[in-house]
This record gives structure tokens, C-alpha cells and sequence, in this order.
């Protein structure tokens, strides 16, 4: 898995598609499906490979190569007395080698609802246990990328 933190607008998406375009240029040794070289390191990113916190089923993170906005969905799951965590584990198993995104909740003044708190730090906690499975992890500010893992 490779996960990519950082606040809220700060590049995280398209970092993540620039990473994963050149990896896969890597692979295929830049030739493109058509076996034409390939110049271009841009990839795009469809509603079919992405898994999106905010509006996506669960079960569609569960095989999706992109997830994006980790925290809404761990903030759905609380706000309908589902298990998070099990949604992670989950998530590790069936699906460990997606690029999963997340925004960085956790800085900033301590919110004074009961359940945002509660929120927050049921998200930290599920961060720090997709930080130590991912095999890469990444935090952008301002569009840069730096490799933490």
C-alpha cells in the first residue's frame, strides 16, 4: 500500500497520480498499451478506479487502485455506529496494494463537539495503522511530496 497524507488541498490527489503514472511507465519500460513509446508521464484517474470517502460504497475501496479522503470514510462509518477500524482491516486485506489518500485532521485547535474529538482521534489511530502497513508513505504540503516511510 502506499499512503499519501497531508491537509486539506495541498496536492495529494494529483501527487498521487503523478507517482503512480511514473511507476507505470517504469513497468511498462514507457511503451503505452498501443506499444508505442510514451513521452507523456501523466495518468489519469477515472470514476471506476477511484474510490472517493466522501460519496463512494464502502465496498468499493475494497478494490479500487485509488482511495481518496480516507477520513470521510471513517467519519461515515462513526456517524452510523460502524467499526472503523474493521473497515481498515478490512481495507489492508482485500485491497493492500491501492494508493490510499487522507487528510491531515488532527492539527489545529481541539474541537469542542464530543464526536469530532472523538472523530479525530479515532482517526489518527486508524492513520498510524495504515502508516505501519504501507509499504510507502508520503506527506504533501503545497504539492510536494516527501517520502516519510
Amino acid at each position: 500500500m502506499i499512503f499519501i497524507i497531508g491537509g486539506q488541498s495541498q496536492g495529494k490527489t494529483e501527487f498521487a497520480m503523478e507517482l503512480f503514472g511514473k511507476r507505470k511507465k517504469m513497468e511498462t519500460g514507457g511503451v503505452s498499451e498501443s506499444g508505442k513509446t510514451s513521452a507523456d508521464n501523466s495518468f489519469s484517474i477515472s470514476e471506476e478506479t477511484v474510490a472517493d470517502g466522501r460519496t463512494s460504497e464502502y465496498g468499493e475501496a475494497m478494490t479500487a487502485p485509488f482511495i481518496i479522503h480516507l477520513e470521510w470514510y471513517i467519519r461515515r462509518l462513526m456517524e452510523e455506529g460502524k467499526d472503523p477500524a474493521g473497515f481498515a482491516d478490512r481495507l489492508m486485506s482485500e485491497n493492500g496494494r491501492a494508493v490510499v489518500t487522507a487528510d491531515e485532521i488532527g492539527y489545529g485547535i481541539v474541537p469542542a463537539d464530543a464526536f469530532l474529538r472523538e472523530y479525530r482521534e479515532t482517526d489518527g489511530r486508524i492513520c498510524q495503522k495504515i502508516a505501519a502497513f504501507s509499504d510507502e508513505v508520503y506527506r504533501v504540503v503545497c504539492g510536494l511530496g516527501t517520502r516519510i516511510k
